[in-house]
């Protein structure tokens, strides 16, 4: 008998065992996915003028990837932390996400060397910690031209560098040639991008055909070099009149079937009063016999 109980044990205790990893599993599934802080810091220029910095801060918990708003940032030029490098303080938004310009006291330091380094410092709230982040960039122009001839329209880009005192092309650069549409970027023709050359230049056939334009027939075509590790984002644009006029003509005082009362068109007016004076009809009708039948009774 007593030997019966120690099988018995022993059985219980082995069960147990093989039971353990699966309840460390499940436990170990059930608790919160550890959150992570990310802050993202771009570099962008348009149209050669004043560059300006995208911040963008979000949280990674699980698989899931949220923005986190309300989060302060400040920016550096050259040096992570001096008061005189500052380029400005920012908070995000509720996308996570903010912009800032360089300022005008710092064009001194800007166009005193080649290449720059900036630096992002975000500071710790609730729910987003401390982090740092920096992107150093080459300073670089990108030039936009047209061209129009016997062959055809095209355009013509050019993406050079600063190197000491002097501007060198940029070869095997990957250039957007496309017509800026409320969506997004229209390519000009079948290829999406091109590379540039040794001399930083590439050409691309304007091949679209009536596309509307403003009223007077111009479009914005732009050439754009998107999130290159040298030189960021680079976009310069031209207003060209090679678009299709559209004048734009409201219906909002003419008659239609989203309009108003008073708007409607004649025939759902007619339609809709005949059925009401019809309804209406049927009920006086049948008023006036229903008289005459009680007035008819009464007199019998």
């Amino acid at each position: 008998m007593m030997h019966t109980r120690k099988i018995d044990i022993s059985k219980l205790i082995a069960v147990i065992a093989l039971c353990m990893p699966v309840m460390l599993c499940a436990q170990d599934s059930s608790a919160p996915a550890a959150r992570e802080s990310l802050l993202y810091l771009k570099y962008q220029l348009k149209n050669n003028r004043i560059p300006y910095l995208q911040v963008q801060t979000k949280t990674k918990e699980g698989k899931a990837f949220l923005p986190a708003g309300n989060v302060p940032v400040e920016l550096f030029l050259d040096k992570d932390s001096a008061a005189e490098a500052l380029i400005g303080k920012v908070t995000t938004n509720n996308l996570g996400e903010a912009t800032i310009w360089m300022p005008g006291s710092l064009a001194k330091a800007w166009d005193h060397a080649s290449d720059h380094t900036f630096y992002a410092q975000a500071k710790a709230v609730k729910n987003f910690d401390a982090m740092q982040a920096s992107v150093t960039i080459i300073m670089a122009r990108l030039e936009l031209d047209t061209a129009a001839g016997s062959d055809g329209r095209s355009l013509k880009a050019k993406l050079v560098k600063k190197e000491g005192e002097s501007w060198v092309p940029m070869p095997e650069v990957d250039v957007r040639l496309a017509v800026k549409r409320l969506g997004g970027y229209l390519p000009v023709a079948g290829d999406e991008t091109y590379t540039t050359d040794s001399t930083g230049s590439v050409t691309g056939e304007f091949a679209l055909q009536h596309l509307p334009g403003d009223s007077t027939g111009k479009i914005e075509v732009v050439a754009r070099v998107e999130e290159n590790d040298e030189v960021g984002t680079l976009e310069t644009s031209l207003l060209v009149p090679w678009g299709e006029p559209v004048v734009y003509k409201s219906d909002f005082n003419k008659r239609s079937l989203w309009a108003t009362g008073r708007k409607a068109p004649i025939w759902l007016m007619l339609i809709a009063y005949g059925c009401i004076i019809g309804v209406w009809s049927t009920v006086i009708y049948l008023f006036i016999n229903l008289y005459k039948i009680i007035k008819l009774r009464s007199q019998a």
